[in-house]
């Protein structure tokens, strides 16, 4: 919660204006997303929610309903329903379904039969029940997150072939007014296109918000260090993209400087320069002089794919990799070094 608060305060001055709470490690948002939050939880998820508004910050609550859910069952609606009303009551106007990472069919008899075996129909349907059972006076926003969230052929690998014209029935059926939620191409998109995102809004029918996968580095990233500027962006994605999202690192300290330059690119993305707007970042938080020991950092860990530790190709690289473990050893006492400590270690074998 601490670097939450902290991300707020760092993200509002850059432009933030929107958070999304979904960790999926809270067993309050996912596994046990029916059960109110127990009194200690509350308080600190309102003291969150609090930081948010005095930065001028939109908090999101994002509900993750989808695991073993019924979705021709009243219950859940109700649960759901009581849930939000306690965070309405706390000041969050806007809500976010997500029903990404589950099994890409219904898995109950009921639900098959009432909606033609269609996930697509059950997802798009069982939120146009919760916008008509809301309260009367509320003026909440919702958005939707559904199970296919990019072509990426890796989903399908996880999770299950996904049905045929998924986008297209979520388009059928969702909500006119709810937008979409969207990673790109890919899972983890190295480009987005203007044309892709356009393409999508049409055959779902719905504006799309972009969930980008960066800077984060979770699961089957788990060894990598996203700490260079994001790029491959389109600079025109706010012609047909409603927002845009960005996941930080694991890394709590390390994640402000990609995070930076997530918030740069959002704020005015046809004015973005990515390697400006890192080296400020680096500049900011680490000084000027120590910008060539993050170049070589940043250019290490490109490169590093490897668990077993990347190769250098030239003396001059060499060097320069050799200094900037030299300000590693320095700076070890300091938060943000820990959290480079496997990389430090990957380093030095390959100066090895």
């Amino acid at each position: 919660m601490a670097h939450r608060a902290a991300m707020f305060a760092f993200g509002a001055a850059r432009g933030m204006n929107t958070y999304l709470y979904a960790p999926k490690d809270d067993p309050y948002h996912r596994e046990r997303w029916q059960l109110p939050y127990p009194e200690p939880e509350w308080r600190e998820l309102c003291g969150l929610i609090d930081t948010a508004r005095a930065h001028g910050i939109d908090f999101v609550y994002g509900f993750h309903p989808g695991k073993d859910l019924c979705f021709s069952a009243a219950e859940p609606v109700r649960t759901l329903l009581d849930k939000a009303a306690r965070l309405y009551d706390r000041g969050v106007r806007t809500f976010a379904v997500l029903f990404d990472d589950i099994p890409s069919h219904l898995t109950d008899a009921g639900d098959v039969k009432r909606f033609d075996g269609s996930l697509a129909k059950a997802e798009s349907l069982w939120l146009e029940v919760v916008l008509e059972r809301q309260p009367a006076d509320w003026d909440a926003e919702w958005w939707f997150c559904p199970s296919y969230y990019t072509p990426d052929p890796s989903l399908a690998r996880v999770f299950g072939e996904f049905e045929p014209g998924f986008p297209e029935t979520v388009g059928r059926y969702l909500p006119a007014q709810v937008p979409c939620f969207w990673t790109g191409p890919k899972v983890v998109p190295a480009s987005v296109t203007l044309d892709h995102m356009a393409e999508m809004g049409e055959r779902m029918g719905h504006r799309l918000l972009f969930w980008d996968n960066y800077p984060v580095n979770d699961l089957t990233m788990a060894e990598e260090m996203h700490i260079g500027p994001l790029t491959g962006r389109d600079p025109r994605l706010p012609e047909r993209v409603h927002g845009h999202l960005a996941n930080p690192l694991l890394q709590e300290e390390l994640s402000f400087v990609p995070m930076a330059t997530c918030f740069d690119y959002a704020r005015d993305p046809g004015a973005y320069d990515p390697e400006a707007s890192w080296e400020t970042a680096v500049t900011e938080r680490f000084g000027e002089v120590n910008l060539e020991h993050w170049r070589a950092l940043r250019l290490f860990c490109e490169r590093d794919t490897d668990s077993a530790g990347a190769t250098t190709s030239s003396e001059p690289e060499r060097a320069a990799l050799a200094a900037a473990h030299g300000y590693l050893l320095a700076h070890r006492s300091e938060g943000w070094c820990r959290e480079l400590e496997p990389w430090r270690e990957r380093l030095e074998r390959a100066l090895r």
